[in-house]
């Protein structure tokens, strides 16, 4: 079972933040691919279910961090942090960040404001932990989480390419980032 790495206090309750272990893979992969299912049910082609195979959950654990957000031991979200991204970043990529990826909330949890909550905690995370600041990146064409990202102090950078797909880089203020 994931090792339990801190606390996430919430408006919902508290979490817990757990550090996923490769004996928690098919839970991890659940829950990317439910993630998946609704956004092509909501009509937001950023990811797909099938994506999501065995063989890219384990390369997963041996090139980042994936962290679980608990409550009362029922994964309720999940993200990923590592130390470079030159896939999305390309020639802006700087191994002095971090970079947060597939952040997940499940349906039941949807609405408590966790995204913004693992996203603060990642950032945290990552300033005690001697990075400069905290980057993701998202689909140029998604609607509904681009303005949501600035509105919780995400900044452009630019723009990258993979796969014929455009994606928004986005870096956390450098106030917001030393505050928390």
């Amino acid at each position: 079972m994931a090792k339990r790495w801190g606390e996430l206090p919430s408006s919902a309750g508290r979490f817990e933040v757990a550090l996923a272990e490769p004996a928690d893979a098919e839970m991890v992969r659940t829950l990317l691919t439910e993630a998946a299912e609704w956004m092509r049910a909501n009509g937001i082609a950023q990811w797909s279910p099938e994506q999501f195979t065995e063989e890219l959950i384990a390369s997963y654990f041996a090139e980042r961090e994936i962290f679980m957000l608990l409550m009362e031991n029922e994964p309720a979200g999940l993200f990923t942090l590592q130390k470079s991204d030159p896939d999305y970043w390309g020639p802006l990529n700087d191994e002095g960040y971090a970079y947060l990826h597939r952040l997940t909330v499940r349906p039941n949890f949807r609405g408590l404001s966790l995204g913004k909550e693992m996203i603060y905690w990642a950032a945290k995370h990552s300033h005690e932990t001697g990075r400069k600041g905290l980057r993701f990146d998202c689909w140029d064409q998604n609607r509904k989480l681009n303005p949501y990202y600035r509105e919780l102090g995400m900044e452009e950078k630019g723009i990258g390419t993979l796969n014929g797909r455009q994606y928004i880089l986005y870096e956390m203020n450098r106030e917001l980032f030393q505050s928390l």
